[in-house]
């Protein structure tokens, strides 16, 4: 089986669209909605895909679908705060009730090896980090925890692959929203027990164009453009001010 590994599309339709990938499934490893211009749109594509779609929920799913904290990063945590309440507006009941539904881990099987799907880490599959800088004892671990031959992770926005003790330790990076200086949909392909991670580019001025569009702070959108323009975490005035928390958290 051939199957396309997908993260963090975070409501941006067009980087989604553009990959370009034959497969017999898609494995999605959650964060669907949240700080892009169009869920309802990603929801209705991962829907109606003429492949198997495989998932589970991620942290920014879990609070739009439960309104609960998603416990994300400080430095974006404002802009998800924000763009929650869009989501809101712009989702049905049963759109929402579907984002909520998938649990927090799947187990799969590729090529003879076995693979453990979660959003953040096996540890902890909301909301653990596992970035390229985590450690080699850390991932070791985390692999220990999982018991799989390869495990598949998101949630940090930033893709790299690791080999312990002959098995793997991936994240495939995110589809709508790169943080690690690479403007490019990142995803990755698992076939026959090997996987390897990709790239597609996609316009983002048009997506830009999409969230200039949206009844939002100004402020909050010039640092959303920045994150897709540049993949990266956009420098903040601290004397800044956005919107409150929502009540919800």
């Amino acid at each position: 089986m051939r199957a396309l590994v997908i993260s963090d599309i975070h409501a941006n339709i067009d980087a989604l669209r553009a990959i370009d990938e034959p497969c017999d499934a898609v494995v999605c490893l959650g964060d669907i909605v949240d700080y892009g211009p169009e869920p309802a749109a990603c929801i209705d594509y991962l829907r109606n895909l003429t492949v198997p779609l495989l998932r589970v929920r991620g942290n920014h799913d879990n609070a739009v679908a439960f309104r609960v904290d998603c416990a994300c990063g400080e430095a974006f945590k404002h802009l998800s705060i924000l763009t929650r309440e869009y989501m809101w507006q712009v989702l049905d009941r049963e759109q929402l009730e579907w984002i909520g539904e998938p649990e927090t881990i799947l187990n799969l099987e590729s090529g003879g090896s076995s693979a453990y799907a979660t959003h953040g880490a096996p540890s902890d599959n909301l909301f653990r980090y596992l970035t390229p800088e985590t450690g080699h004892e850390d991932l070791a671990l985390e692999l220990k925890t999982a018991g799989a031959d390869i495990v598949l992770t998101g949630h940090t926005h930033k893709p790299f692959i690791r080999k312990i003790d002959g098995r793997l330790m991936v994240n495939v990076g995110s589809v709508g929203q790169p943080r690690d200086g690479i403007a490019k949909v990142s995803y990755a392909v698992l076939e026959d027990g090997k996987l390897e991670l990709k790239r597609a580019n996609y316009d983002i001025a048009v997506v830009v164009g999409k969230l200039k569009a949206l009844p939002l702070d100004t402020g909050a959108i010039g640092e959303l453009a920045y994150i897709l323009e540049n993949a990266g975490t956009p420098p903040r005035n601290p004397d800044d001010e956005f919107l409150p928390a929502c009540k919800c958290l």
